[in-house]
């Protein structure tokens, strides 16, 4: 998982295998945890919000039901088919 920072593009957020994250600008990197607290690197601050929106990424193994992504309901059909139920 990763993704630029909205109010910055040149600013690369990734999970790392351990868990935390890493962030890379202008050739400089830093780590932090997943509420935004600084490891180690040059980087020394982090976007506390956009850290733990990395690391909140749920293992579909172990959820208890399906997430609602794009529109969809549990059961994966489309919302807009429900409509004419209203």
């Amino acid at each position: 998982m990763s993704m630029t920072h909205p109010f910055d593009p040149d600013c690369l957020y990734e999970l790392t295998e351990e868990g935390n994250i890493r962030i890379t600008q202008d050739g400089k990197t830093g780590f932090f945890t997943g509420e935004g607290i600084h490891i180690s690197g040059e980087i020394r601050s982090a976007d506390p919000q956009m850290c733990n929106w990395i690391t909140n990424v749920p293992n579909p193994d172990t959820q208890l039901t399906t997430s609602r992504i794009a529109g969809r309901d549990d059961a994966g059909e489309s919302v807009s088919s429900h409509l004419g139920e209203f």
